[in-house]
C-alpha cells in the first residue's frame, strides 16, 4: 500500500515508504524471539502484520548466522505448495526423493535461522504443519508468523497487533505528533500534498478521520491519497456516507471489518470505470506482474490469436455496481493454443470460416434450451470489415433450480429488473436499457419465481438483446487505468526484470476478486485469459530458450512464479481446461530443470498427467518431462517408467520430436546407472542420426554434452574434446548460454583428464559465470568441486580450500551427501586432503569457513577473480613486487570487512562515522587494486 508492499524475493522486504513508530510491539515481537521459536503476529487485515513482522526480524537478524528468510503466501492457495514455497525461500534445491517436508527439515537440520511465513490464514493447517516440523526436527530454526488468526500449536506465542491508537478529538491535541495514526495520515498526505502538515487548524478533524478508520494502517493511507482532490473535513463527509451505506446491512460483521470494506469500498467509488474494470480483472493475479501482462488480462483487444480462449470477459459497464446495462457482449470461437498454430474444437488444427460472419449473422441460442440457434442479422458498413459472430457467453445466463428440472437456464438479475406495476411483488422484465435491434424479436423470459416476466413498457412490445458488443477496453485504456490504480495506492509499483512491475495488496486484491465474481462467469473468463496469455508467453520462453536473453528469462519466470502456479491451477481444478494444463507443464519442462525447481515440476506433472490419460502428444510431453525431473530427484525406477512410456506413446503417435526427447532421457538414466558403455552406444547414435523436425535445440545440444560425458569417463579424452568443439559451435551460433555452461565444464573435465590445467580451469570458469547467469544451483556448485581439484593440482591450495568450502555450502542447499556419488565425494576427499597436508588443519578450516561463508554471488565472484593470480608453481609475469602498505586503521577495516562486516557495522565497531568507513574502504580498494569486498577478504586470508 502506497509502496508498503514488500517486494518478493526472499531476503527482508524494502521498505519504500516510512515506518511509522510501533515501538512496544517491537521491543515485544523481539523478546518473544529471545525466549520461543514460534512467534505469530495476530490482528486484522490491513493493521501492518507483514511491516512489523519484517521490522522485527531485522531488529534480531544478527543473532541469525544463517540468515532470515521471508515466506510470502499471499499468491499461494495450495497447501502442498507450503514446503516447496519455504524451500525456495530459504534458497534449497533438494533432488532426493523424500517428501518435500521431510527434505527440507532435513536440510536445515543444522542452521541456525529465522523464517518468517507471511498471509497464513488461508493456509493455516499447512502453515502449522510446516511449523511444527521445523520446531520438532531442528534446534536453531525459530518462525515467525503473520495471521488473522493462531496456527494452533502448543509451542506457539502470540503477539496481537492493533490498530493505531488515536487521540480523543476532542482532547487536548497539542501533542498529537506523538500519536502514529496521525503522523501515518500525515506521512502519506504530505506525499500527495507537499508541505502538508498537522496544524492545530487540521488536528482535530484528521484525528476524527483517523479515529472513524479505527486507526487501522492501510484504511489511513487509502483516506490520505484522496488529499489531492479533498481537504480533510470532506474526508470526513464522505467516508462517512459510504461508512453508514456499507455497515447498515452487515450487522454481524466486526466493526473493524467494515472499516476497512468501507474504506476500500469508498476507494474502489473513486476510481474510474476503466479503473474499477482494471482492478477487478488484475485480481486475477496471485503475484507482481508487468505492464504486458496487465494488458493481455485486462484489454478486450490484444490482438492476439485466441486471446480470451473460449468466451471473452463481460464488457466493462457488466462489472459496475450500479453504472449501465451493458451493450453487448463480446464473444469468439474457442480455440485450444497448441504448439505450431492454434487448434479449435473439431481438432482440425484449422480456423474455420466464420460464415455467419460472411452471412452478416450473430448467432444467439435459445435460452429455453434446445439446439437450434437463432440467426440475427447483422448489418456490414459499406466497404469495411464484415462483422464477427457474437455468441450469448455463459457468463450471462444462470441456470434457475425452480424452472423445471435440473433448472432451466435464465438471464441473471443483474440483466432484468422488478418492475412493481406487472403483477403482485414486481415481476422481472428487461431493463430499459436492452433494446433489440430493429426487426429481431428474442424468446421471452422464462417465468420466475415471482410470476411470469412481462417485457417492460420502456422496452417495446418485445424482450429484446443487444446484437452489437459493449465499449471494449483497448490496451491503452489499461496503461491508463493502471498509472491511475498506482496514483490511488491501489497498485504498488516495484522494480523488477525487465523493468517496473505492479503489485496489488491482498485486502485490495480480494476485493477485486469480488467485484469480479458479480457477473457470472467473469472470473472464470479471465482466469481463462490468464491462463492462455500464460501459455503463449511460456511457448514463447521455449522456442527461443536455445538462444540469447537466457538469464532474462529466468528472472522473469522466477519473478512469475505465482502467476505461473494461477494458471496451472485454474487449468487443472476447471472441467474442460485440463489438457492446457498439461500443455502449460510440459512447455515448463526447461525451468523445471534448468533452474533448479524439478520437484514442483513433478507436483504439476503428476496433476497433469492423472487429469489426461488420453494419448496426446501433450501427454507423450509430460511423460517425458516427469522422467527427466524424477531422475534429477533420484527416483530412477520412476524415470526409466515415464521415459519408456513416453517414447512408446510418441512412436504411437508417429512425432518424432517427442521420440527422440524421450530418447535424451532414456540416454541420461542409463548415463546416471553407471552404464557408461551402454549410455556411449546410446548417444553415439543419437547424435550420428541429428536433429529430428520439431526437436529442440538444447536437446540437441545435451545429447552431445552426455555423449562427451560419457567419452570422458571412459577415459576417451581426445574424442570428447571433439565433441565438446562441434557442441560449442552450435551454442555460439545461436548465442545459447545454458547448453554450453555444461559444454564447457565437460570440456575442462576432459582437459583434467589430459591433465592440461591451464585451458581446464578457463573453461571451468567460463562455465561458472554463465551457469551464474541463469541461476544453475547444481552446475555451480559440480563446477566448484572441479575448479577446487583444478586449484589442487595446480598447488594453489588456500584456494583450493575456500572453494571447498564454498562448494560444501551450495551442496548443502542440494544435498549434503553430493547425492551419495563416488566420483564427486572422492574428488571432494583427494582435494581436501591435498589442501590440509599443504596448509595445515587448522589454516585449511579457516579457509574452507571463508569460503562457505561467501554468498552464491560473492563465492562465484571470488572464484572467476582470485585464478587470476599467478599460480604458486608457475613463472609469474613480470610486475612491480614492492609491498602494498595499509595503515594501521585501514589494516583493522581490512580485517573487518574480512569478517563480513557492512560498512555501518564497521562504523559501529570502531566508534566512528559511517562516511569515514566507506572512505576506508574506497583507499583500501584503491591501494590494492581491488573491485569489490570479495577481493580484500581474499586478500587478508592470504595474509595469515
Amino acid at each position: 500500500m502506497g509502496g508498503s508492499a514488500p517486494r518478493r524475493d526472499h531476503q527482508l522486504p524494502v521498505e519504500t515508504t516510512s515506518f511509522v513508530d510501533r515501538r512496544g510491539e517491537l521491543t515485544q515481537g523481539r523478546e518473544l524471539l529471545a525466549r520461543a521459536r514460534l512467534v505469530t503476529l495476530t490482528g486484522p487485515g490491513g493493521v501492518g502484520k507483514t511491516r512489523l513482522a519484517a521490522r522485527v526480524a531485522a531488529r534480531v537478524q544478527r543473532a541469525f548466522p544463517d540468515g532470515v528468510r521471508f515466506v510470502h503466501l499471499s499468491g499461494l492457495h495450495d497447501p502442498a505448495l507450503v514446503p516447496l514455497a519455504a524451500a525456495d525461500a530459504l534458497g534449497l534445491h533438494g533432488h532426493s526423493a523424500q517428501p518435500p517436508l521431510d527434505a527440507l527439515v532435513e536440510q536445515v537440520r543444522d542452521r541456525r535461522l529465522l523464517l518468517v511465513v507471511d498471509n497464513c490464514e488461508h493456509l493455516a493447517g499447512a502453515c502449522a504443519r510446516l511449523a511444527a516440523a521445523l520446531l520438532h526436527g531442528t534446534e536453531g530454526v525459530r518462525v515467525l508468523a503473520t495471521s488473522r488468526h493462531r496456527l494452533g500449536l502448543t509451542e506457539e506465542h502470540l503477539l496481537e497487533v492493533r490498530p493505531l491508537p488515536v487521540p480523543d478529538p476532542d482532547g487536548d491535541l497539542s501533542a498529537a505528533e506523538g500519536y502514529p495514526a496521525l503522523t501515518l495520515f500525515a506521512d502519506r498526505a504530505a506525499a500527495v500534498v507537499p508541505g502538508f502538515r498537522l496544524t492545530p487548524d487540521n488536528r482535530a478533524a484528521v484525528a476524527r478521520l483517523c479515529r472513524r478508520l479505527d486507526g487501522l494502517p492501510l484504511a489511513i493511507e487509502l483516506a490520505a491519497v484522496r488529499m489531492r482532490v479533498l481537504d480533510v473535513d470532506q474526508l470526513l463527509d464522505r467516508l462517512d456516507d459510504r461508512y453508514r451505506f456499507l455497515t447498515t446491512g452487515s450487522p454481524a460483521a466486526l466493526p473493524r471489518h467494515q472499516t476497512l470494506r468501507a474504506a476500500v469500498a469508498w476507494s474502489h467509488d473513486l476510481c474510474t470505470a476503466p479503473e474499477q474494470l482494471v482492478w477487478a480483472r488484475l485480481s486475477v493475479l496471485a503475484g507482481s506482474f508487468d505492464l504486458e501482462t496487465a494488458e493481455a488480462v485486462c484489454a478486450d483487444d490484444t490482438g492476439e490469436p485466441g486471446a480470451g480462449r473460449g468466451r471473452s470477459p463481460a464488457p466493462a459497464d457488466a462489472l459496475l455496481p450500479g453504472g449501465a446495462c451493458p451493450a453487448g457482449v463480446p464473444g469468439g470461437a474457442r480455440p485450444d493454443v497448441a504448439w505450431g498454430g492454434a487448434r479449435f474444437d473439431d481438432g482440425s488444427g484449422e480456423r474455420a470460416l466464420p460464415m455467419q460472419a460472411l452471412a452478416g449473422t450473430v448467432t444467439l441460442p435459445p435460452l429455453g434450451g434446445g439446439s437450434r440457434n437463432v440467426a440475427l442479422p447483422v448489418p456490414a458498413p459499406a466497404g469495411g470489415p464484415v462483422p464477427l459472430p457474437v455468441t450469448r457467453p455463459e457468463s450471462l445466463i444462470t441456470p434457475s433450480p425452480g424452472n423445471g428440472p435440473g433448472g432451466a437456464l435464465t438471464r441473471p438479475e443483474s440483466l432484468i429488473t422488478p418492475s412493481p406495476g406487472n403483477g403482485p411483488g414486481g415481476a422481472l422484465t428487461r431493463p430499459p436499457c436492452v433494446k433489440s435491434p430493429e426487426g429481431v424479436t428474442l424468446p421471452p423470459l422464462l417465468p420466475g419465481p415471482a410470476g411470469p416476466a412481462t417485457p417492460s413498457p420502456a422496452a417495446g412490445a418485445a424482450g429484446t438483446w443487444p446484437a452489437r458488443p459493449g465499449p471494449a477496453l483497448r490496451a491503452d485504456d489499461v496503461l491508463d487505468a493502471v498509472a491511475g490504480l498506482v496514483d490511488k495506492s491501489v497498485l504498488c509499483r516495484e522494480p523488477g526484470p525487465g523493468g517496473v512491475r505492479y503489485r496489488m495488496l491482498d485486502t485490495l486484491r480480494q476485493y477485486g476478486l469480488e467485484q469480479l465474481r458479480r457477473t457470472a462467469g467473469e472470473e472464470v473468463a479471465v482466469r481463462r485469459r490468464q491462463r492462455d496469455w500464460t501459455l503463449r508467453w511460456v511457448g514463447e520462453c521455449e522456442r527461443g530458450w536455445f538462444g540469447p536473453g537466457q538469464p532474462e528469462t529466468v528472472a522473469r519466470l522466477r519473478a512469475d512464479r505465482d502467476n505461473l502456479r494461477a494458471a496451472l491451477d485454474f487449468s487443472l481444478s476447471t472441467p474442460g481446461e485440463a489438457l492446457a494444463g498439461l500443455r502449460l507443464a510440459g512447455t515448463l519442462w526447461f525451468y523445471w530443470h534448468a533452474c533448479g525447481a524439478p520437484r514442483e515440476g513433478l507436483y504439476w506433472l503428476d496433476r497433469a498427467l492423472a487429469a489426461n490419460p488420453e494419448p496426446t502428444r501433450e501427454r507423450a510431453r509430460g511423460l517425458w518431462v516427469a522422467g527427466l525431473l524424477a531422475a534429477a530427484t533420484q527416483d530412477f525406477p520412476r524415470g526409466r517408467r515415464d521415459a519408456g512410456d513416453a517414447l512408446a506413446l510418441a512412436r504411437v503417435l508417429g512425432d518424432s520430436a517427442e521420440a527422440a526427447h524421450a530418447e535424451y532421457v532414456i540416454g541420461v538414466l542409463r548415463l546416471f546407472g553407471d552404464d557408461l558403455p551402454g549410455a556411449l552406444r546410446h548417444f553415439e547414435t543419437t547424435v550420428a542420426r541429428g536433429p529430428v523436425p520439431g526437436q529442440h535445440l538444447s536437446v540437441v545440444g545435451l545429447d552431445q554434452v552426455e555423449l562427451a560425458c560419457a567419452l570422458g569417463f571412459l577415459g576417451e579424452a581426445d574424442r570428447a574434446v571433439e565433441v565438446c568443439e562441434r557442441a560449442l559451435g552450435l551454442c555460439e551460433r545461436h548465442g545459447e548460454q545454458w547448453v554450453r555452461s555444461y559444454v564447457l565444464r565437460m570440456l575442462a573435465l576432459a582437459h583434467t583428464v589430459r591433465r592440461d590445467w591451464a585451458p581446464a580451469e578457463r573453461h571451468a570458469r567460463e562455465a561458472l559465470r554463465l551457469k551464474l547467469a541463469v541461476h544453475d544451483v547444481i552446475g555451480i556448485a559440480l563446477t566448484l568441486d572441479l575448479l577446487a581439484s583444478i586449484a589442487t593440482e595446480r598447488g594453489d591450495h588456500r584456494h583450493a580450500a575456500v572453494l571447498l568450502g564454498g562448494a560444501d555450502r551450495v551442496w548443502a542447499d542440494i544435498d549434503a551427501a553430493r547425492w551419495g556419488a563416488r566420483t564427486l565425494n572422492s574428488a571432494r576427499r583427494n582435494s581436501e586432503e591435498r589442501a590440509c597436508g599443504a596448509l595445515g588443519r587448522d589454516a585449511f578450516e579457516q579457509a574452507h569457513r571463508r569460503g562457505g561463508s561467501l554468498g552464491l554471488a560473492e563465492l562465484v565472484g571470488h572464484a572467476l577473480q582470485e585464478p587470476a593470480r599467478p599460480h604458486p608453481r608457475e613463472s609469474p609475469a613480470p610486475h612491480d613486487d614492492t609491498p602494498v602498505r595499509l595503515t594501521p586503521r585501514e589494516t583493522e577495516v581490512a580485517r573487518l570487512v574480512a569478517e563480513g562486516l557492512a560498512n555501518q557495522q564497521i562504523a559501529d565497531r570502531l566508534v566512528i562515522a559511517r562516511r569515514t568507513a566507506e572512505g576506508h574502504v574506497e583507499r583500501i580498494l584503491s591501494k590494492l587494486g581491488f573491485s569489490n569486498r570479495s577481493q580484500i577478504a581474499a586478500w587478508v586470508t592470504a595474509q595469515r
